[in-house]
């Protein structure tokens, strides 16, 4: 069976999709978007289910830009602990659903790809909780689910972790607090 998409198209769809959305204006009735660069690392997460403890491990970093409540970035990764076929791309939205003082609730949704794995196609939603401790860094907690999938399998896992992020703080609307402003324009 011919497979679906090969490892270079989805790398190139990934890039395409972080460049369009880093460089993406929309018009605004305020005229004013607030963005800045991030980083969010989450150093330990662990899948629920049976398994050895080194294939229940998943690690990530991302980088990415904000706009204003929305981060768009780009996570490298592993799936496991092994050496072998663990590696992946993922594009991930996520969006700041909630504030509350230094508190927040966060959504993603991302797409992306295992390398050397038979089930190559990653999509993930995940929802966190996430404390706001220093100037431009916090702490939080993540639960969410990724499904593998590929021409003759897949599996569905669910995740539970801890994440790190390093990017400015946001106010109680979810509006990034300390970036500069920038005018928006709309393209036709």
């Amino acid at each position: 069976m011919k497979k679906l998409f090969t490892k270079n198209q989805v790398l190139c769809f990934a890039f395409l999709c972080l460049t369009t959305f880093m460089n993406a204006q929309s018009k605004d009735s305020i005229g004013i978007v607030k963005n800045s660069f991030y980083v969010r690392s989450m150093p330990l997460g662990v899948y629920t289910g049976a398994g050895f403890m080194q294939d229940r491990i998943t690690q990530n970093i991302e980088v990415g830009k904000s706009f204003g409540v929305i981060d768009v970035g780009l996570a490298v990764g592993r799936t496991s602990l092994r050496p072998d076929t663990t590696t992946f791309l993922q594009a991930r939205v996520t969006m700041d659903a909630c504030q509350y003082g230094i508190f927040s609730n966060e959504l993603a949704i991302g797409g992306g790809y295992v390398f050397n794995s038979s089930t190559p196609l990653m999509l993930e939603l995940s929802s966190t909780i996430f404390a706001q401790l220093g100037k431009n860094w916090g702490l939080g907690l993540i639960a969410g689910f990724t499904d593998l999938s590929g021409d003759y399998n897949g599996q569905s896992r669910n995740f539970y972790g801890l994440f790190f992020r390093y990017g400015l703080l946001r106010n109680e609307n979810g509006a990034l607090i300390g970036s500069h402003k920038t005018h928006t324009h709309h393209h036709r």
